[in-house]
């Protein structure tokens, strides 16, 4: 089940069911709520609005078109479906704990796919997205290579992003939209007791297309993404959340303010910051692949190093079952299997 046909069977579910919306149908809403980009949204919206379940409003809203209000509740036919496998997720779940192993292992497209039970050009399509977000890396003739992680690669990349990141924001703040910083800062909820802290990490991207520089696009579209997926992979303390949601608000604050130099600066101290945050982020993941190791008895990396006169070395079916089980514990979403 592709993500576009997920969403257009959930609303009309809930339409059919007669139950609350998900949100203001709005497509950006809409794909927030769904943590997905605006063009699986566009699509099902779109097919709603063909098969008359939704209508567009004069003001550009969707809604429930009012032939459907009086139709009798149909459960049976019309269960919520459970949502499909987010395949990106937990591969990159899997090149990660391979990448704590600290070498450059190559995957062989075969075996995972076998592994994971999905067609292997499925899953050729994640790995040149990974590959595109600087996940993997992919070698002419000889296949795809984890990218492995050490703490000195670490230190000179956020010594670089802070470079480009600064001057990207220099080259933005022409270009900000209070709106959008107000929005931003919404996002971010610092730990005051009374609610849970949120983070929102997209001033770093806005600032990022706001500076209309390519080549700073470019280094951060080819290196920002292994780092933004190690975030995403391990779930981070409310301390931590707490500590980097008030940062974000200082530096919004300091921009809706006009405080252009104190902005600067302080997203300069925000990055130099994160780089205990992602050792905390490291030592977790390592000890998670330890922790792997001695319950199954062997070494995930001893069955991927390449062998003499080899190009590709097989997976390991043990480690691969090992990252799956790991993914399935942590999010009840991916106990079942949808391809698309």
């Amino acid at each position: 089940m592709s993500l576009a046909n997920y969403i257009e069977r959930d609303i009309e579910s809930r339409i059919r069911n007669h139950r609350e919306l998900p949100c203001a149908m709005t497509l950006q809403c809409l794909a927030t709520h769904y943590n997905v980009s605006l063009t699986p949204v566009r699509e099902a919206t779109e097919s709603l609005l063909q098969r008359g379940l939704l209508v567009k409003m004069g003001n550009r809203r969707l809604a429930v078109s009012s032939h459907l209000a009086d139709v009798p509740l149909d459960s049976e036919d019309h269960l919520a479906p459970p949502p499909p496998i987010d395949w990106d997720q937990v591969i990159t779940r899997h090149i990660l704990l391979l990448s704590l192993r600290g070498d450059a292992i190559f995957m062989r497209e075969e075996a995972l796919a076998e592994r994971l039970e999905i067609g292997r050009t499925l899953l050729r399509q994640v790995f040149s997205r990974l590959a595109g977000a600087g996940i993997i890396d992919h070698v002419p003739r000889r296949g795809w290579r984890v990218r492995p992680l050490n703490e000195a690669d670490l230190a000179a990349y956020l010594d670089v992003r802070v470079t480009l990141e600064k001057r990207a924001l220099e080259l933005a703040i022409p270009r900000l939209v209070k709106a959008d910083l107000e929005t931003m800062l919404a996002g971010n909820l610092p730990l005051d007791g009374s609610s849970t802290p949120r983070l929102d990490n997209q001033l770093h991207q806005y600032f990022i297309e706001k500076s209309e520089n390519r080549y700073i696009r470019d280094f951060f579209a080819r290196h920002g993404g292994y780092y933004r997926a190690l975030f995403d992979y391990a779930a981070l303390g409310a301390d931590v959340i707490a500590e980097m949601a008030t940062q974000h608000r200082q530096i919004l604050s300091d921009l809706i303010k006009g405080e252009n130099e104190r902005a600067i600066s302080g997203l300069a101290e925000h990055i130099r910051s994160q780089q205990p945050a992602v050792k905390q982020v490291i030592s977790h993941l390592e000890s998670q692949a330890l922790k792997m190791e001695k319950t199954q008895g062997f070494s995930p990396i001893s069955s991927f190093r390449e062998q003499p006169g080899n190009q590709r070395t097989e997976v390991a079916e043990a480690e691969a079952d090992s990252v799956l089980e790991t993914s399935s514990q942590r999010s009840p979403d991916y106990q079942q299997t949808y391809t698309e």
